[in-house]
């Protein structure tokens, strides 16, 4: 594969990411990402101990910002829920490059 192919590809990835990233009702980060940098071991944990009543991510997206900055603050390696998506995306890249 060429450099020209592989800049191509990597950049649609990123575009196709950020839209998928942005739009997520259902997932915004991979378990592994979860187990790596919250004190959950799974999306689901994470969404139960949010203080949301339905335990998904988008009813977790549906919290005011602060509120949900301020749970993420307190449970994870960041310090916003924007912080958090980005890294996210940001590592899901990374591993599709790999791939």
């Amino acid at each position: 594969m060429s450099v020209q192919t592989s800049l191509r590809t990597a950049i649609e990835r990123a575009l196709t990411l950020e839209t998928w990233v942005s739009s997520s009702r259902e997932r915004i980060a991979s378990e592994s990402f979860i187990r790596r940098h919250t004190q959950f071991g799974s999306v689901e944990e994470f969404c139960v101990a949010s203080p949301c009543d339905d335990d998904s991510i988008g009813s977790v997206q549906q919290l005011s910002a602060d509120e949900r900055d301020a749970f993420v603050a307190r449970t994870t390696e960041f310090e916003t829920w924007a912080e958090m998506k980005e890294s996210a995306a940001v590592e899901d890249l990374v591993t599709l490059q790999n791939v």
